[in-house]
């Protein structure tokens, strides 16, 4: 009994450590160079909103401390690239003569967000092509996503009496892309384990009259959605439901 035990913790561990990056902000992601250049960059591109400092105004979120950590935390560094690269400057603030910056810029911004952030600078420089291979977490290394962020679980689609329910579900990991399940993440799906958790799923409405809940029951499903935590039950409000396999096991 033990040993089965041992042996789905440490499948649950692959399935989660296969969303997740495998180095860590700690590591050395960067170089003092390329967050000097950052810094430059940061300064004659966003500073005006963000401030000089990074501690924000108004409705412009510090880019600095806990609350920085709290939006970005278990994450690679890929979604605050895209966040930036493509949110950045906000809509009603751009003109015709707006121009996104090279991407290598967008890069530099970030290591200077990450020295700012008390993350050690290291021997090699971050790109494009490491991104998604770097991990944002505090000190106390991976914690569980937060209240109403965007996650995803493996699990099997059960209706319990009052609502369908994601059960022998893994924990759940931070996610991105709400409304599609990506390559990577089907593929880890197939042969991940399920795990012990179970969650009520909601606002099934979201992905459109066509979806029937029926036709996937007892299946194993892939679901992305909101993480709600309460004091009786967990529940995810879904934003998408892909089928992996037709039975559960």
């Amino acid at each position: 009994m033990a040993s089965n035990i041992g042996a789905l913790f440490l499948s649950m561990l692959a399935f989660l450590q296969s969303q997740t990056a495998l180095k860590t902000v700690w590591d050395g992601a960067y170089t003092s160079g390329q967050a000097e250049r950052g810094q430059k960059a940061y300064a004659a591109n966003c500073a005006l909103c963000h401030q000089a400092n990074l501690n924000g105004k108004g409705e412009f979120p510090a880019l600095k401390g806990d609350s920085f950590l709290e939006r970005w935390h278990d994450y690679s560094v890929k979604p605050l690239f895209n966040m930036i690269k493509t949110e950045m400057p906000p809509l009603r603030f751009r003109t015709p003569d707006t121009k996104p910056l090279p991407d290598d810029m967008y890069v530099d911004i970030i290591t200077y967000l990450l020295q700012a952030n008390g993350f050690p600078a290291g021997s090699s420089e971050l790109t494009l092509d490491t991104l998604d291979h770097i991990q944002i977490v505090g000190k106390n290394g991976a914690q569980p996503p937060p209240q109403f962020s965007l996650v995803l679980s493996l699990g099997c689609l059960t209706y319990k009496p009052i609502s369908w329910m994601l059960t022998r579900a893994t924990n759940p990991v931070r996610a991105t892309m709400p409304d599609v399940a990506t390559r990577e993440e089907i593929e880890a799906a197939k042969s991940g384990v399920l795990g012990l958790r179970q969650y009520r799923l909601a606002d099934f409405g979201y992905l459109g009259r066509d979806f029937n809940p029926e036709a996937l029951e007892d299946h194993r499903i892939l679901v992305k959605g909101y993480v709600i935590r309460q004091p009786e039950f967990e529940r995810i409000s879904v934003t998408s439901v892909t089928d992996i396999a037709t039975q559960c096991d």
